[in-house]
């Protein structure tokens, strides 16, 4: 009935909370699940479909991989592999759609390699290469491991060469690059997080740049997913190893650069501006980088000659007008940035979307609060910055 409607985000909510209280269950009662899976599963769908009736199913699905991991995670049997196909074959009878068997045979896989069945992993996994950026350092790993249990071709008058299984783990990272797997697709999957693969990722990752030191996809994968998964020390190290081999490779500088301005390392972004220019002096990102970073810092004379720069390059002038405005802002001058709204109007049109945010956001500048005052500052130079930089068809990331 119409009247008992829920919208998604509501389910999805009810859901969470349920998740937490199965998680509390399965914590006291994990011994018990263990030597009867069906009767839990059969408390699992009685459950939701007493307080979620109408679920989607793809809701429904998702709510029973989340159980599943959950149990795997806590479990005495988690590197029991005929228990984890147990484990797994239920899940699969208890979901809608008899989907998904990809989350459970890369699990599985994972598993494997985390017992030491490296031949057997690399047939679980090798079906899933795309799937994840994972998947492929995993097989790779696998080969490396069994690599160590193979012996070399040597002899007394040729230097040691890769055996059969250190090539073919070559083999797989060579394949990363040539398939292009997404990076952390498998969290969107709720694949539970697991230290010891995370290792293999990175292990692999060092090994390939090694191997491969001309290589410069390596490094971008690595710090792609370092972004995604917070890990700001391996992206720090990442970029330090990317500047120094492609130092004019225009992806790693504006990564620097964005790692930089999150450090607040005004000095840093200023060399990276720098390298920037020389390396790309007819380009207009580098100079806009400039004009950010002196508004950024307030630095008026910075920013002029930034801006004398900008207006060679025929910068558009929806774009300087937003800068010149968010300069005098920033700068705490008032009656300046008064008049160059005034301006902005004129290009924009007084009912553009983004002078009808300006002057609402505005109003929070005369606030006695300094913390209110930051936030409205920010969010004002978050949205022109975006802007601005989709005008100058920047990459934003």
């Amino acid at each position: 009935m119409a009247e008992d409607w829920e919208p998604e985000a509501v389910i999805r909510v009810k859901l969470d909370h349920l998740k937490k209280e199965f998680i509390e269950y399965i914590d006291k009662n994990v011994e018990k699940i263990d030597s009867n899976i069906p009767v839990f599963f059969g408390h699992v769908i009685a459950t939701l479909e007493k307080t979620i009736p109408d679920i989607s199913d793809d809701l429904h699905d998702q709510f029973i991989d989340a159980i599943t991991l959950s149990v795997l995670d806590v479990s005495k049997k988690s590197d029991d592999v005929p228990f984890i196909e147990k484990l797994f074959d239920y899940a699969l009878r208890n979901k809608r759609k008899k989907k998904g068997r990809a989350v459970y045979d890369i699990m599985l896989g994972m598993k494997m390699i985390n017992t030491g069945k490296y031949a057997e992993a690399i047939e679980q996994l090798k079906k899933y290469r795309s799937v994840d950026a994972i998947i492929l350092p995993a097989i790779g790993y696998c080969y490396f491991a069994l690599s160590t249990q193979q012996p070399s071709a040597e002899s007394e008058d040729a230097p040691r060469r890769p055996n059969e299984m250190s090539l073919a783990a070559r083999e797989q990272m060579i394949e990363l690059i040539r398939l292009k797997p997404p990076v952390n697709r498998l969290q969107d999957m709720e694949i539970a997080d697991d230290p010891q693969i995370d290792k293999v990722f990175w292990f692999m990752i060092r090994q390939a740049i090694e191997w491969f030191p001309s290589e410069r996809e390596f490094i971008r994968i690595g710090i792609e997913k370092a972004s995604k998964d917070g890990r700001r020390d391996v992206k720090e190290e990442l970029l330090n190893i990317a500047i120094e081999r492609f130092y004019n490779d225009m992806f790693f500088l504006r990564e620097l650069y964005r790692f930089k301005l999150e450090n607040r390392d005004a000095g840093g972004v200023a060399g990276v501006v720098k390298q920037m220019t020389q390396q790309y002096p007819d380009d207009i990102e580098p100079v806009y980088y400039g004009m950010k970073l002196s508004i950024i810092t307030s630095r008026m004379e910075s920013y002029y000659q930034f801006r004398k720069l900008a207006l060679s390059k025929n910068i558009p002038k929806r774009v300087l007008l937003l800068l010149d405005y968010s300069f005098e802002l920033m700068s705490g001058r008032q009656f300046e940035a008064v008049a160059c709204m005034d301006d902005i109007k004129k290009k924009f049109g007084p009912q553009h979307y983004l002078v009808t945010l300006i002057e609402y956001v505005a109003h929070d500048f005369q606030s006695d609060d300094e913390k209110k005052v930051k936030r409205a500052k920010k969010a004002m130079f978050d949205a022109i910055d975006q802007y601005c930089m989709r005008q100058l068809k920047i990459e934003i990331t």
